[in-house]
């Protein structure tokens, strides 16, 4: 399975307004061209506002928003409120290299090196 990354939101942002990525639609592309990666919007669940955490387990883990809504949860802003339980999370995208298909340590390298 190809490696899938978390980039936060305000990352894809500073490498925007720095022009070392380009975005077309769902299509991010580092510059030079080598690696493109599909974003789907998601969250990293960082810590819990309330309630706990024992029935879902979502601490430390990332998600689609999709996946979110299907467990019938509601992300506002930095938040996501499931039954009892309030998580904060950090707004992003759930990136997966298209293309070509190259190892895991080459698209972690390319990454970081933005």
């Amino acid at each position: 399975m190809p490696v899938k990354l978390f980039i936060p939101q305000e990352t894809v942002d500073s490498w925007l307004s720095a022009e070392r990525v380009s975005l077309e639609g769902e299509m991010l592309g580092l510059q030079g061209g080598e690696l493109v990666m599909r974003l789907v919007p998601g969250c990293y669940f960082s810590s819990v506002q309330a309630g706990s955490d024992e029935a879902f387990n979502l601490l430390g883990k990332v998600k689609a928003k999709a996946a979110i809504s299907a467990l019938g949860a509601e992300v506002y802003m930095n938040s996501v409120i499931l039954g009892e339980t309030a998580y904060e999370v950090e707004l992003g995208f759930v990136a997966k290299p298209v293309g070509s298909v190259k190892p895991d340590a080459l698209v972690v390298a390319a990454v970081a090196s933005v």
